[in-house]
């Protein structure tokens, strides 16, 4: 008594969950299929004459077709298992008409080729839907990495950037954004140097971009002094670039100047 109690919560369970409406939805598709395969054999035995369509009563490879539906769906919402659960149960519905009903040459092994190829099709979009779950789910965590890895950026003293590696700026803080003022998307040695390409064999993005950590004091012809700290950085898209953290140590070499009549 106490297993069939647990069974039937089991059951329940499974019924109450947030995507036992897709179960439901599989098994109304399933029946109304069902019906349709067999409608012939309905009106025969209801005695429906004007319903006695010649379509109904022919070859059933067409009427087949149909199962595609509830083997995709299932495929689709709940995976590879749901698929091979709901490919047999189709079968099993065929079997009566393949084994008694079909007056047409080979009915079984016609029902069996239809069942491997609807099969392998459940299964190819069982397979491309897990991997675009996959996806998905990389895409986001990575996002929330990003997002969470430049929250801490914002708030630090120290500037920060990310360079690409078409020495383009992606990303300033606002401790940066202040010493240079907005310069996302243009290129680093404009913004930093007022050049018109880039510094030549004093630029340490290429040695950097190789994966070596590169620190060194970044003189600018204002007088600023920055101690400067370069780093290799895979960003969301996949690409290397580098990131880099300014700190002002101008007061220190004393040449103390003020970051608003810098940027401006």
């Amino acid at each position: 008594m106490g297993k069939r109690t647990d069974q039937l919560r089991q059951i329940l369970g499974v019924l109450g969950r947030p995507n036992a409406f897709s179960f439901y939805t599989i098994f109304l598709m399933w029946v109304v299929c069902t019906l349709f395969y067999y409608f012939g054999e309905v009106v025969g035995f209801a005695n429906w004459e004007a319903l006695r369509w010649q379509f109904f009563q022919s070859v059933h490879d067409v009427h087949r077709l149909i199962f595609l539906a509830p083997i995709i769906y299932a495929a689709y919402v709940f995976g590879i298992k749901a698929t091979v659960i709901i490919t047999i149960i189709s079968m099993m519905t065929f079997l009566p008409r393949a084994l008694f009903i079909s007056p047409y040459p080979d009915p079984l092994v016609r029902m069996l080729v239809f069942i491997v190829i609807a099969g392998i099709m459940g299964y190819l979009t069982a397979i491309a839907r897990k991997e675009f779950k996959r996806r998905n789910y990389l895409e986001a965590l990575l996002t929330g990495e990003r997002d969470t890895l430049l929250g801490i950026l914002e708030r630090m003293q120290d500037g920060v950037l990310i360079i690409g590696p078409d020495y383009k700026i992606r990303y300033m803080n606002a401790s940066i954004r202040r010493e240079f003022g907005e310069g996302v998307g243009s290129y680093c040695y404009q913004l930093l140097q007022g050049l018109d390409a880039p510094c030549g064999q004093s630029c340490q993005l290429p040695i950097v971009l190789s994966g070596k950590i590169q620190r060194w004091e970044y003189h600018l012809p204002d007088g600023r002094t920055y101690e400067v700290l370069a780093s290799p950085y895979r960003d969301t898209d996949g690409a290397v670039c580098q990131l880099t953290t300014f700190r002002n140590i101008s007061e220190r070499k004393g040449t103390a100047v003020n970051p608003e009549d810098a940027a401006g």
